[in-house]
């Protein structure tokens, strides 16, 4: 991951780690609305890379990836979370390397934004009935002073995927 202001993501993680009242959230966008996730389930963040298709798939799984000898099923981000496509962003999106119970899954949203601190008091529970999409994909919702940030939790955007990302890893 690129470096954050003076700070690595190593040197992020570390300080998420410490734990306590705050976490350490990666933001980034999808339709214009800004979303984050705890920075420790983040590995690292690519350019669009080639995609490999893997043919009778659900729609949002665009395929695998090669990660240094790792094949990543990636995901668009934005199409599993039943949100618009975008067709003027194609190839400016980048991807999200998550650290899931599934393995290194891949993420595709439109822009990775910042590593924030956000005081865990300020994350109130995703209220059910908000959403078009199964509640159990986010984690929360943050009030900022400069926005309000829907934390996803990433383990539960692919949980009813299991199966299928398995059989996509053995090819």
């Amino acid at each position: 991951m690129a470096q954050t202001g003076n700070t690595t993501a190593s040197a992020v993680q570390a300080q998420a780690l410490a734990g306590g009242d705050t976490m350490l959230m990666v933001t980034f966008t999808l339709a214009d609305q800004t979303y984050g996730g705890d920075i420790l389930q983040i590995q690292e963040v690519t350019g669009m890379s080639h995609i490999t298709r893997v043919p009778h798939v659900k729609a949002y799984i665009k395929g695998v990836t090669n990660l240094r000898g790792n094949i990543v099923p990636t995901l668009d981000l934005r199409a599993r979370l039943g949100l618009p496509a975008h067709d003027d962003l194609e190839g400016q999106q980048q991807i999200m390397i998550a650290r899931t119970d599934q393995g290194l899954i891949g993420y595709i949203v439109d822009t990775v934004r910042e590593v924030i601190t956000v005081d865990r008091s300020a994350i109130e529970p995703t209220p059910e009935g908000w959403l078009d999409v199964d509640h159990k994909y986010f984690a929360g919702i943050a009030k900022l002073e400069e926005a309000i940030v829907t934390l996803i939790d990433f383990n539960m955007v692919i949980q009813t995927d299991r199966v299928l990302l398995d059989e996509i890893r053995k090819g």
